[in-house]
């Protein structure tokens, strides 16, 4: 007797499988199917969890540092070093004027100087101290004579440049991070699948046994068998992949699936909201 295999284990899958296997699913148990079927209610809870889990994909799939971010982050290192080799360079000038102002400002710079290979929160907390440093009027006399109040000036305006776009960014992610993570969405998509399928094999089964609606029956084995035909070959493609069985198919060809082996997918090529 013909039944979709409810214990199929998804978690093997990578998000993007996952996410695929799911949008196939639901376009095979249509709205106007589970209608008729008096079953719209699961149906109903399966898009909207898989609703949930396609948001966070996409968030994820885009989700990264973005051109505009990189691009600021670049600008305010490449001041920063202009800042920093402009100070030492000066340290070496022939002009006992410069040098002394740039051997007294290396050592206001030394403890800063490692400032772009930070994290971009402790860089651009280094570079605002480090302003704020040369700032001070025990400083000044020497910026000016090294010519550097337009450039220190030029460090400070993209330090904050680059800290307004990182704050929206991180804004953004405390939003993500208040929603369903990815991993969480996911084991809830596999149940609601798992819930439609056993009432849709309960269907069939008991119009096998009792009702015997060869229409019914028809439509039924028709989406049964569109079912198996995903879950077949997702799990072909996890086997390919080393993460699973081989599928098999029973003798009336209908296509059955072997539940991949437990274990958790690598999802590492996929960034996950925690």
């Amino acid at each position: 007797m013909k039944e979709i295999n409810v214990k199929f284990n998804f978690h093997p899958s990578r998000n993007a499988e996952h996410y695929q296997a799911h949008h196939d699913l639901l376009e095979i148990i249509t709205v106007d199917f589970v209608t008729a079927f008096g079953i719209p209610s699961l149906r109903e809870e399966y898009q909207r969890l898989f609703d949930i889990e396609n948001d966070c994909y996409l968030r994820n799939a885009a989700y990264q540092d973005t051109p505009e971010l990189q691009a600021a982050d670049r600008k305010r290192d490449d001041l920063f070093l202009y800042n920093s080799q402009s100070i030492n360079t000066a340290g070496l000038s022939p002009v006992e004027a410069i040098a002394q102002a740039g051997k007294r400002l290396a050592y206001v710079l030394d403890p800063y100087k490692k400032a772009p290979r930070l994290s971009y929160a402790a860089n651009t907390a280094a570079v605002t101290d480090f302003v704020d440093k040369m700032r001070e009027t025990a400083n000044a006399a020497d910026i000016a004579t090294l010519g550097l109040t337009a450039a220190i000036d030029a460090l400070d305006e993209a330090n904050k440049a680059f800290n307004r776009i990182y704050s929206q960014r991180s804004t953004e992610l405390l939003t993500r991070s208040a929603s369903e993570n990815m991993k969480s969405i996911r084991s809830q998509v596999d149940d609601a699948f798992k819930a439609t399928a056993s009432a849709i094999n309960a269907f069939y089964q008991v119009n096998e046994l009792t009702t015997k609606d060869a229409e019914k029956g028809r439509t039924l084995a028709g989406v049964i068998d569109s079912v198996n035909a995903v879950l077949f070959q997702l799990q072909s493609t996890l086997s390919r992949a080393g993460v699973g069985s081989k599928p098999t198919a029973k003798p009336d060809d209908r296509p059955v699936v072997d539940s991949p082996a437990e274990g958790g997918g690598d999802d590492d090529d996929r960034p996950v909201i925690e």
